[in-house]
């Protein structure tokens, strides 16, 4: 019986689609792009309206917690403004306030602020030194 050779069949190397990426990719940019006009359209109404003033509420109040933190400083560095929003986001974790996913989210962007923050605390320091 003669014996067939197998020929071996060399697998091409299936090629990147780049046309399916940058498809997914304009897909992700329409999906969160109908988001933002979803939530703007949320916010308009009264349930958005609420939860807005709710978030609105919630923030003055941390940020009333933060200037307390602060004033307990002698002097504000940023170790002192890391330190008090490390302190407050503590607080907001033992009270459930704030979504315990949403903690470090919201502490780096509070510690962003550091300039914003000395700024403000430098001219503040300027005015209050020009009425003595």
């Amino acid at each position: 019986m003669p014996t067939k050779k197998k020929a071996a069949a060399k697998k091409a190397a299936p090629k990147k689609d780049e046309s399916h990426a940058k498809g997914l990719l304009a897909a992700g940019l329409v999906a969160g792009a109908a988001l933002a006009v979803g939530t703007a359209y949320y916010l308009k109404t009264p349930k958005g309206k609420k939860m807005l003033k709710d978030v609105e509420k919630k923030a003055f109040a941390m940020q009333k917690k933060l200037v307390t933190e602060l004033n307990k400083q002698k002097k504000l560095t940023k170790e002192n403004y890391a330190e008090a929003v490390g302190k407050v986001m503590a607080y907001y974790g033992k009270t459930k306030d704030i979504a315990a996913t949403e903690i470090p989210e919201v502490r780096d962007y509070l510690l962003s602020k550091w300039k914003d923050v000395e700024k403000e605390y430098k001219e503040t320091t300027k005015t209050i030194k020009k009425k003595k």
